[in-house]
C-alpha cells in the first residue's frame, strides 16, 4: 500500500487513540486544574464538539508524516523487512528521543503540572504505537 494512505489510516488510528486516552482515560480530578475538564457534562461536549475537527485533521497529517519518515528511514531499524514490529520500534524511538525527554525534563521543573505531564507522556507513546503498528502492517 502506498504510504500516504497508511499514513492516512495510521492517522485515524492515532485519533481514536488520542480521544480514548484524553475524553476517557485522563478524566480526573487533577485534570480539572489544567481546563482539559469543564465543570459540566453539556460544557464537555460543547468543548469536544469544537475541538474534533481539529484534533482530526492534526492526526491525518500526524499520520501522514510518520509513514513518510517511516517509508524513508525502516530499512535500518532493527526490526528487518518492515511490518507491525518495526513500525512500533520506529514509533517508539521517535517517542523517546522527543516526548518522552521532554515531559520528564519538564516535570523537573515544573511540579505543579506534573500529572498533566504525565498524561502527555503516555497518550503520546500510545497514540504513536497505534499509528506505528498501522503503518508498519500496511506500509511494504
Amino acid at each position: 500500500m502506498h504510504w500516504i494512505v497508511a499514513g492516512l489510516i495510521a492517522g485515524v488510528g492515532a485519533f481514536f487513540a488520542d480521544y480514548v486516552m484524553w475524553g476517557k482515560v485522563f478524566t480526573g480530578p487533577e485534570m480539572r486544574a489544567f481546563g482539559t475538564m469543564p465543570p459540566t457534562p453539556a460544557e464537555q461536549k460543547k468543548l469536544m464538539a469544537a475541538n474534533m475537527p481539529k484534533a482530526a485533521l492534526l492526526a491525518l497529517a500526524f499520520g501522514v508524516v510518520l509513514a513518510w519518515f517511516y517509508h524513508q528511514l525502516k530499512a535500518g531499524l532493527w526490526a528487518k523487512g518492515g511490518g507491525p514490529l518495526a513500525g512500533m520500534e520506529f514509533a517508539t524511538m521517535l517517542w523517546l528521543c522527543t516526548i518522552a525527554l521532554s515531559t520528564l525534563g519538564s516535570g523537573v521543573w515544573y511540579d505543579k503540572v506534573r500529572p498533566l505531564l504525565k498524561a502527555t507522556f503516555w497518550s503520546w507513546l500510545v497514540r504513536l504505537n497505534v499509528a506505528g503498528f498501522i503503518v508498519g502492517l500496511l506500509v511494504k
